[in-house]
């Protein structure tokens, strides 16, 4: 299920689902979305604060399950991420995803990503409202094709600054997101299902050992084994210990999926880096002569 593009005039609700916001952090992005000709719906705890998190856990889910069910708003996008969306998913409706309209966001998103492609609804991994008021070299071009996509349609995104394992062509259903999100959605409802699937993964901050230790953990479930191909985004600020563990990141996933033989697109840019490319979960994806593309019309 691929919900309808945007277009000038819709309604477009703001939710905060994991840490907190204000609403100096907050207003570049209002802006921008008034040069988009949407009118921006705020969660009514969308400024609220409750130890770590942007209001409690029933107060977040509430402003989610509100937005979504909102027939008149047309997409959701998510504040920030950090972490606290997991902690909502008890006090959601378990049908809440069976209706159609756009979720935007990535790194905490990652659960409620899963969670809507889980029921078959195609979602956005792109740029968040926190992102505005905190600019880098690229947000306006990630802004301009996280636009593209809303409005148009439209996804491509240049590889040719990619390493490529097992160069090939591939094409097959998008699955994926932040990894350690993914890693705590093992065993649960929300865990991805990966036959015949491409799988995209992230991180950020992340030390080498437990890179290596969530990713021996998904290859034991047997994530690896069918997927049509790896995309692995930004991997940034990874850290060592005193004794080192001998490995990158890179070669940590190599190791680990050697036996499979898929192709594996190394330095995808989308993630925690500058270039935060928008793709679609849930949504077909072909990758072939340095591009990935995918249609949302």
């Amino acid at each position: 299920m691929i919900p309808e593009g945007l277009k000038k005039g819709d309604k477009v609700a703001l939710v905060a689902t994991a840490k907190p916001v204000t609403k100096k952090e907050m207003k570049p992005f209002l802006d921008l979305m008034k040069t988009w000709g949407l009118e921006v719906i705020e969660g009514k705890f969308l400024y609220d604060t409750h130890h770590h998190f942007a209001s409690t856990d029933e107060n977040r889910a509430k402003d989610f399950e509100i937005a979504w069910t909102d027939e008149s708003i047309k997409a959701v996008f998510c504040a920030r991420g950090g972490y606290g969306s997991i902690r909502m998913l008890k006090h959601l409706p378990k049908d809440l995803f069976k209706t159609k309209k756009w979720l935007i966001g990535y790194s905490d998103i990652t659960t409620l990503h899963l969670c809507a492609n889980r029921h078959g609804l195609s979602s956005i991994h792109g740029p968040m409202a926190l992102n505005v008021f905190n600019p880098n070299s690229q947000t306006n071009a990630n802004f301009k094709q996280l636009k593209t996509a809303l409005f148009e349609g439209n996804i491509e995104v240049d590889c040719s600054k990619s390493e490529i394992i097992n160069p090939a062509a591939f094409k097959g259903e998008l699955i994926g997101g932040n990894l350690s999100l993914l890693a705590a959605s093992m065993g649960t409802a929300e865990q991805p299902k990966s036959k015949g699937k491409v799988l995209f993964i992230e991180e950020i901050d992340e030390y080498l050992y437990h890179f290596d230790r969530i990713l021996q953990s998904m290859d034991r479930t047997g994530m690896f084994k069918n997927l049509a191909a790896l995309i692995i985004g930004g991997v940034s600020k990874m850290k060592d210990n005193e004794v080192k563990f001998g490995q990158s990141a890179k070669e940590i996933v190599t190791e680990i999926c050697a036996p499979y033989g898929f192709p594996i697109v190394f330095d995808f840019p989308a993630g925690h880096a500058a270039k935060n490319s928008t793709i679609s979960l849930g949504t077909l994806c072909k990758f072939d002569n340095l591009f990935l593309r995918q249609n949302l019309k």
